[in-house]
């Protein structure tokens, strides 16, 4: 019995990848040598979100003296990310130390700023001198400040005057600088979020980078609820970000994760995959990139290989219908230099198991042979544990007619996701 279909229309032909949801919040060792490089390389990661959360431990940052790991962090991670030409997020609220810890206070508090300014002019200074400018350094200027855990007890007016100053500081000190906010908890249909969005308007500090958190969520609903907020206030930014995506537990499963990319991909958004890496948890916020490599050896587990297979894509987009109330989605390209043609197809953890027919219309000539072309599904299993390699579901011919050809894949859990190769 089939219980759901997606469509993969091949006349449709879009832009080149850009692997625009390969980023992580965290997921290396404080100096970024681990997990291994080839971990990152081979999923060409385009972003990377760091502050130097939970160093030292406890009572890190700014506020309490302990700035000066966390900034060393900041310097390995940059250099981590030039090696696949990402850029780096730098969270100038882990900085600070607003981790989630007690700390003995904010920016702004009884209205005394001086506190803060120093603080800017530390991350600025340090910023010249160690190169840490350009286009692939944005400045994100805090984190979750809707969530209480990280902007305690203070309120929106006083988390909106910093964000005022730090915004103006650093364009006048770094000129250039991409600026990244909200970075909120809550989406873009939020009051919260609306009255962040007149403020940046009115205060002539709206960032160049639109971000927001889905933990869980959907991308593409929620970009298109931004485009709206935007256009209603007559409001442009070069870019959107989610910048922490993917809850804990069946969230961060093949699966889910594929749906999430493909669901960035249709939004239009920037990723970073958000860590659940809490103090004193193994794995740890420094280790297993958010859990796509086993802790502390750096071996590829199931949803490792979903970001393989992505990075793997070429060529052009093709055009994917989902699955019934979008539960399922992919992103597939298909290059005729190559002649090949990669989806990765992912669910939500609610999704109906069962038999799922792909269909694939206007399937071009050069993926053709003799009528056919080969089929290869893979399957990238839901674990916790390292997985060597993707497995193969079946690797064989099938007759295309009248440029069309199924393949139906038992979609038996949908925690796991599949991968999908033509060649001729």
């Amino acid at each position: 019995m089939i219980v759901d279909r997606i469509v993969i229309d091949m006349a449709t032909r879009g832009g080149a990848p850009t692997y625009r949801a390969s980023g992580f919040l965290y997921g290396l060792s404080p100096d970024a040598s681990q997990p291994p490089p080839p971990m990152t390389d081979e999923i060409k990661v385009r972003q990377l979100r760091a502050g130097g959360s939970q160093l030292p431990a406890p009572d890190g940052g700014w506020v309490t003296g302990g700035y000066a790991a966390r900034w060393d962090l900041v310097k390995a991670y940059r250099a981590r990310a030039g090696r696949t030409g990402a850029h780096l997020e730098v969270l100038l609220s882990d900085l600070w130390g607003a981790d989630g810890a007690d700390i003995p206070r904010y920016p702004g508090d009884d209205g005394d700023w001086s506190g803060y300014t120093a603080f800017l002019d530390q991350i600025v200074g340090d910023a010249k001198a160690d190169g840490i400018t350009g286009e692939d350094i944005r400045w994100d200027v805090w984190n979750e400040a809707d969530y209480d855990a990280f902007w305690r007890g203070r309120g929106q007016d006083q988390y909106l005057e910093m964000f005022r100053r730090g915004t103006l500081a650093i364009r006048a000190a770094l000129p250039g600088a991409v600026i990244v906010g909200p970075s909120s908890a809550c989406s873009p249909g939020d009051p919260w979020f609306a009255a962040y969005l007149d403020y940046v308007k009115a205060n002539d500090v709206v960032p160049d980078v639109l971000s927001w958190h889905t933990l869980p969520g959907d991308p593409a609903a929620e970009a298109a609820e931004a485009r709206a907020q935007l256009a209603a206030r007559d409001m442009s930014v070069s870019g959107f970000s989610v910048n922490e995506y993917g809850a804990a537990g069946d969230d961060q499963q093949p699966g889910p994760s594929a749906w999430y990319v493909a669901r960035l991909e249709r939004g239009g958004c920037d990723g970073s995959r958000a860590n659940w890496g809490m103090a004193g948890r193994t794995p740890s916020l420094h280790d297993t990139l958010g859990e796509l490599t086993t802790a502390g050896t750096g071996l590829p587990m199931g949803q490792w290989w979903v970001y393989k297979r992505y990075a793997e894509q070429s060529g052009v987009r093709a055009g994917l219908t989902p699955g019934a109330a979008e539960a399922r989605d992919g992103v597939v390209f298909q290059d005729p230099a190559a002649r090949r043609s990669i989806a990765v197809l992912g669910a939500t953890p609610a999704a109906e198991a069962g038999h799922v027919a792909v269909r694939y219309d206007d399937v071009p000539p050069y993926l053709l042979s003799g009528g056919s072309t080969n089929i290869r599904v893979e399957r990238l299993p839901a674990t916790g544990s390292h997985v060597a390699a993707p497995v193969t579901v079946s690797d064989s011919r099938a007759e295309v007619g009248g440029g069309s050809v199924t393949v139906t894949i038992d979609w038996a859990d949908p925690l796991d996701a599949y991968a999908v190769t033509l060649t001729p």
